[in-house]
């Protein structure tokens, strides 16, 4: 008998053994991840910004000797000439380039904390952005997509506002800050920076980052279990335009120039990568962002059409060898007629997993283009307040209201469903129902009282689309 209880003994502690060895497999079988806690962004929140700081670019002073043109990239070949339009010398390219390799070594060391098997979006809105936000959040949900969100705001007033503490988590949504998860120094980040920061401080593996004036056409689960993100763990979508990356961008990164005609800029207004597969990349991009606004914004861009983050991403992506795909349908302008002059309303781009995976070119104008995936309304943005204050919504000579974004016979060719009539409803909705509880309105010059915002806003949807 006591044999029998040794064996016994035995298995019993050979199996804690191995449930001990093998816990996260375990976890994973019984859907327990872990959790990553505050104090794990805390700790790579004081990581990351010692090596940003430790490792500056000093005090190079770049100026611009002129702005880079808008160059549509379709029309760009393999002879288009790179501008040059920075005053580097050669002892600005050295030490920015030793700078930049000491921080690549350093963050190769460094740990990005995220949980892990988690897929969700990611946005950053404060002020007058939250409502814009906030009917991109109910055009999400319209697709029946239930990912999670997390919001980055800019205030503890905006956190501890209706919209974050009540309005947003009854849609799965929750309202962060980046000095809260990074620490105080990130209070100090602005503008385009924020984005790679909200990224890095986001709790999920997998993010489809969505600026907070973009939404999408359709439920955007699939696009983080199905090619290209699944092999590359980085999609990009293009811009209109050509890149005007200055050379010397190039000597800096250790990294061979490339030809205007071989990948156009990127338009950001949508971004989806993996934290686990590009904790590299991010952390190049923190570093291209951290500094650039004075260095490597005008290095990436030479003052061309849309300066700011935008190319970060790609540019971290060469730097670290990683692999990246970049949507090869080209961006689309959508908008209006007006007295025989076209006026743009929205950028349409395209749903990844449908691109072309052929030997076309890396931005080519598809016979048969792919499903629509996303509108951003950068210019002008669906703030209702400020769309009636600019006057687009209706013609300037009859009074007449019109759409915004094409034709309804368009609209329901590119969408399958009168996508412009939806978005209307929900900015109804917001400005109506909710217009009370969001804060950010109130901060936008308006030549009519917020108040009436939503009795113009029903005038508008009634005439057009009712």
């Amino acid at each position: 008998m006591p044999r029998f209880q040794n064996i016994r003994l035995l298995g019993v502690g050979l199996l804690v053994l191995l449930t001990y060895v093998c816990w996260d497999s375990v976890k994973e079988a019984f859907g327990h991840h872990g959790s990553v806690t505050n104090e794990n962004f805390f700790a790579f929140g004081s990581d990351i910004y010692k090596s940003l700081k430790e490792n500056s670019p000093g005090e190079v002073d770049i100026q611009r000797t002129g702005q880079a043109a808008a160059v549509v990239f379709w029309t760009t070949n393999a002879e288009t000439t790179r501008p040059d339009l920075l005053n580097l010398t050669s002892k600005d390219v050295t030490t920015m380039r030793f700078a930049h390799n000491a921080y690549l070594q350093s963050a190769r060391h460094i740990s990005l904390p995220f949980q892990k098997r988690s897929s969700g979006i990611v946005s950053a809105a404060a002020g007058k952005y939250l409502p814009v936000f906030v009917i991109s959040l109910r055009m999400l949900r319209r697709t029946g997509s239930q990912l999670p969100v997390e919001l980055f705001v800019d205030t503890e007033a905006e956190l501890n506002s209706h919209t974050c503490q009540t309005l947003l988590p009854s849609m799965n949504a929750h309202c962060l800050r980046l000095e809260s998860r990074l620490g105080g120094w990130a209070k100090y980040l602005a503008s385009f920076q924020v984005k790679v920061f909200a990224i890095l401080a986001s709790s999920f593996e997998n993010v489809l980052f969505l600026d907070a004036d973009a939404f999408v056409t359709k439920d955007p689960a699939h696009v983080f279990t199905h090619e290209p993100f699944s092999s590359t763990g980085l999609v990009t979508w293009p811009d209109f335009w050509a890149s005007s990356a200055s050379a010397h961008l190039y000597e800096i990164v250790d990294q061979p120039v490339p030809a205007v005609n071989a990948l156009a800029s990127t338009e950001s207004g949508q971004l989806l990568v993996s934290k686990s597969k590009h904790a590299l990349t991010l952390l190049l991009s923190a570093y291209y962002n951290y500094y650039g606004p004075d260095k490597y914004y005008p290095l990436m861009s030479q003052g061309g059409p849309g300066e700011g983050d935008k190319d970060s991403f790609v540019l971290a992506a060469r730097v670290a060898k990683a692999p990246f795909h970049q949507v090869k349908k080209c961006v689309d302008t959508i908008g209006y007629y007006e007295h025989g002059d076209y006026h743009g309303g929205a950028m349409l781009q395209y749903d990844p997993t449908q691109d072309s995976t052929s030997t076309a070119a890396s931005v080519s104008t598809m016979e048969i283009p792919p499903d629509a995936f996303s509108v951003h309304h950068n210019i002008p943005k669906y703030d209702p307040v400020q769309l009636f204050d600019m006057g687009v919504l209706v013609d300037a000579k009859t009074g007449i209201p019109h759409r915004l974004i094409g034709t309804k016979d368009e609209t329901l060719k590119r969408f399958g469903r009168d996508i412009e009539a939806e978005l209307w409803e929900e900015i109804e909705y917001v400005s109506c129902q909710l217009g009370e509880q969001i804060v950010g309105w109130k901060t936008i010059p308006t030549s009519q009282d917020e108040v009436g915002t939503c009795d113009r806003v029903r005038w508008y949807r009634k005439e057009v689309f009712v």
